[in-house]
């Protein structure tokens, strides 16, 4: 077991530095990262660009952590239109909400390009015995606050989707992408399709309103690089 465990160590050690920007390993020295993963039953998998993941429907009985590539989460509607829910890159983790209750998946999870995968079961965190365990309680602590953010992010991306303009959502992502870069030019991850499947509009509306909002003085972008030109507020302070 500990030949296991230091291969294992040894595979992880390159990417350290995206798995401690992971909100589940907030406040863990490397030492204590160590000792959680080694806890959770992990195993490192590698996967193909265009690789299916899991399928809508599946049930996925493991979290994942990303840790170099990136993995496109979708959903196919009844009426056959894309709706993309996330990208998620190297230090992002997938798949907690569905491993932690047992949910099956109602999107599918596939590779954008070659990525390393980091899964870990969540069932010692269920044992009577996890109080015994300080470092696996402060990790459900992080968990908890893990959920709480997905499933504010899911509530607002609802009500984004039910209520608002194709102007207010493009305002919205764009200052987000901004509060998150900390700078007004910068460039998004998601192409022109990607962006509109994620914002759940239609691609020719959406850039027809982007040619609006930038004769009109908000903003200058070329292909995925934006502008900001003026101040916009922090979507994550605006009220639920």
């Amino acid at each position: 077991m500990e030949d296991i465990n230091q291969e294992l160590r040894k595979k992880l050690k390159p990417y350290m530095e995206e798995i401690r920007e992971n909100i589940l390993f907030r406040g863990f020295s490397e030492e204590e990262i160590f000792a959680v993963i080694e806890l959770l039953s992990p195993h490192i998998m590698a996967v193909r660009k265009k690789e299916t993941v899991a399928y809508d429907g599946d049930r996925l009985p493991e979290m994942g952590v990303v840790l170099s590539g990136k993995l496109r989460l979708s959903h196919i509607d009844q009426n056959g239109n894309c709706n993309l829910m996330e990208l998620v890159g190297p230090g992002e983790c997938f798949g907690s909400i569905q491993a932690t209750g047992g949910y099956r998946l109602s999107l599918s999870i596939v590779a954008e390009e070659p990525s390393q995968l980091l899964r870990l079961s969540l069932d010692k965190l269920f044992e009577s015995s996890i109080m015994e365990s300080p470092l696996l309680v402060r990790f459900l602590q992080n968990l908890a606050l893990r959920l709480a953010e997905k499933a504010r992010s899911l509530t607002k991306k609802l009500d984004d989707s039910v209520r608002r303009s194709t102007r207010e959502r493009l305002s919205d992502y764009l200052s987000g992408e901004y509060y998150k870069n900390k700078s007004k030019v910068f460039t998004i991850p998601l192409n022109r399709q990607d962006l509109a499947d994620f914002l759940f509009v239609d691609r020719s509306a959406m850039s027809s309103e982007l040619g609006k909002m930038r004769d009109e003085g908000l903003i200058r972008f070329d292909k995925s690089r934006f502008e900001l030109l003026v101040e916009m507020p922090d979507p994550g302070e605006e009220e639920d």
